[in-house]
């Protein structure tokens, strides 16, 4: 038995978009941002790097999340990998990864937080 599962803890770095597949599916796709911690043995002036992560949901939760987040919101995901795999005009191969969301939390200051799942 295998198992993958990704949890991330980010901000958004733009406005969700939301597109429909030929056969009229939602998807919502967003791009998080998370930034690597800081360890107390680093530099005082060390500037953590942030790493982005492209994610997307599909169907109805996809279109009820839409109208809940934007831009710096932030979000706690737990998902899985998937690789789309696309050719470019040249004819050239690309793979990018992509978190396929399971489960979504719009978070709160306060430690407030929104059930964002079906």
């Amino acid at each position: 038995m295998s198992f993958s599962e990704i949890t991330i803890i980010g901000y958004l770095g733009a406005d969700p978009e939301l597109k429909y597949t030929k056969n009229q599916n939602a998807v919502m796709t967003i791009s998080v941002g998370a930034s690597e911690r800081i360890k107390l043995s680093d530099p005082k002036d060390k500037k953590p790097k942030t790493y982005w992560h492209k994610c997307r949901r599909w169907g109805q939760s996809a279109e009820q999340n839409k109208t809940f987040l934007k831009k710096g919101d932030k979000v706690f995901i737990k998902g899985h990998l998937v690789y789309d795999t696309w050719e470019d005009k040249a004819g050239r191969n690309h793979k990018d990864a992509v978190i396929e969301i399971d489960y979504l939390e719009k978070m709160h200051y306060e430690n407030i937080t929104i059930n964002l799942n079906d």
